[in-house]
């Protein structure tokens, strides 16, 4: 019989959950993929009603919120961990940018504007339309969404100042220790959430991302798109991210988001120059100033078409990510101010975001106002599924097949970063103490089950159930985020004091 020691240094309580997350969520996604998806799309349209405003004014209260904490004198406070590795500046801003966007961003900076131009408000010219589609995912992509990954890592980062060996889950930062019944039952809670948020991110980013990865070797090697494809595919992107996650932070996922974000670059730079660049140039300033005149506005109105059908959805997935990517940048933050670790956070991550959008968006939006590729029309009626449509418009470039291939290759290894820490946070949330190196085997193990399980759930035809489960956790995220400021407070004044 296989037997596996159980190390002293590993949290037994977040293994169970872990394990019983996996089995559950799977069970009932792949019981009736099609039932479960409708059941689960009805809750999260029920409850999106009911939380709209929760949703809009706790996303923009963490984003004041933290910038009024950066600018504060408290910003000056350092953030000291024992065992924790100090980053270069571009290494640090690498693995940020790489861990919280990932492939996501590379599929919808291409195409988030066709749904809001196909889909427009009342009253707007032509003109106006394609300018507000141009400036709405820009709203989504930066500075909110950015404030919501890097609340958890501020909180995380003043508790393990003050108590060094607090395990890295949200009930090892907000419950004391206590042997209570009420202290025990709330501590498992806040660990489902915390684990049930990373589980169901690891299959909406694989069920989003994958299939364009599939498509683009498709592609590439000229051959069809078959189930053999995509089995290859994935254990190509099983192999890179396996690998970077056992070799650890130092070793694997630095080198291979530094690689990456190098590579993003120079495709947005050769992008840039040999496509249109004027017209990307002024409709960028155009859609600056038109979200500069709108963003408050967008984030405190409520009952509009996009509000709901879009920046609540976003804002649920930036709450039930950002448990992951929270634990991830507090990793790798060691000896770095709370105002660099919040204003790095939300603006580089920001400027990543915006130079994708603001580039791939034009392009996408030149090819269509220059008669090349009429993709509001191919995407309404349902000529080419979204990922093909991507894949045309890069291939209408100049050199088209050799930017193909380099998206390809950005497209696999920001997929890889993203499993890379999910998989580390769930290692290190499963060991006792935060001062622990999170163990090999663990973080193999993780990076075997992040892939496989959702894999299996994508082949059989239930992403769109995992999507729903995904936002859903993001509900009782919204009253922890309150706790990660109270928290936040508290252990400010707790610093101060000594």
């Amino acid at each position: 019989m296989l037997k596996v020691n159980i190390s002293k240094t590993w949290n037994t309580s977040v293994l169970v959950i872990t394990i019983a997350l996996l089995l559950s969520l799977s069970g009932y996604v792949l019981f009736d993929p099609i039932k479960s998806a409708n059941i689960l799309a009805n809750l999260y349209g029920s409850v999106a009603k009911k939380f709209e405003l929760s949703f809009l004014y706790i996303g923009f209260l963490i984003l004041i919120f933290l910038i009024t904490l950066a600018l504060s004198p408290f910003g000056k406070f350092k953030i000291v961990l024992p065992n924790k590795s100090v980053y270069s500046f571009i290494s640090w801003s690498s693995m940020l940018f790489a861990t919280g966007m990932g492939a996501a961003l590379l599929y919808w900076a291409t195409i988030e504007w066709i749904y809001y131009y196909n889909d427009p408000l009342d009253n707007l010219n032509s003109y106006n339309k394609l300018l507000l589609a141009r400036s709405y995912p820009l709203f989504h992509w930066t500075f909110t969404g950015w404030a919501i990954y890097c609340l958890p890592a501020v909180a995380f980062g003043l508790a393990l100042y003050l108590r060094p060996n607090a395990p890295l889950t949200f009930s090892g930062i907000l419950i004391s220790k206590n042997s209570s019944i009420l202290s025990r039952a709330l501590s498992r809670a806040l660990d489902v959430f915390f684990i049930g948020a990373i589980l169901s991110g690891a299959g909406v980013g694989l069920g989003l991302s994958f299939p364009l990865i599939s498509s683009v070797f498709a592609n590439i090697f000229n051959v069809e798109k078959s189930f053999t494809l995509d089995l290859i595919a994935l254990f190509v992107c099983l192999i890179i991210f396996g690998t970077s996650v056992f070799l650890g932070l130092d070793n694997g996922i630095k080198r291979l988001s530094n690689f990456n974000v190098f590579l993003l670059l120079i495709f947005l730079i050769l992008i840039f120059l040999l496509g249109p660049t004027q017209y990307i140039i002024n409709n960028t300033i155009d859609s600056v100033v038109y979200l500069s005149q709108n963003y408050l506005s967008w984030s405190l109105n409520s009952g509009t078409k996009y509000s709901l059908d879009w920046t609540v959805f976003y804002w649920a997935w930036y709450l039930a990510l950002a448990p992951a990517i929270g634990t991830f940048i507090i990793n790798i933050s060691n000896n770095k101010t709370i105002r660099q670790i919040i204003l790095g956070t939300i603006l580089i991550g920001s400027l990543g975001c915006f130079l994708n959008i603001t580039i791939m968006t034009n392009l996408s939006t030149y090819l269509y106002e220059s008669n090349l590729l009429n993709s509001p029309e191919i995407l309404k009626e349902g000529l080419m599924k979204p990922e093909i449509l991507i894949i045309e418009s890069i291939v209408l470039l100049p050199y088209g097949e050799y930017f193909l291939m380099l998206f390809g290759v950005i497209l696999i290894i920001f997929l890889c970063t993203t499993y890379d820490s999910a998989s580390y946070i769930l290692a290190s949330a499963s060991m006792n103490k935060s001062k622990y190196e999170p163990s090999r085997f663990l973080r193999v193990i993780f990076a075997i089950t992040l892939v496989v399980q959702p894999g299996l759930i994508m082949f059989m035809g239930g992403t769109e159930s995992f999507k729903w489960i995904l936002v859903i956790f993001s509900i009782p995220l919204l009253i922890v985020n309150l706790f990660l400021i109270l928290s936040i407070f508290k252990n400010a004044y707790s610093i101060r004091k000594t």
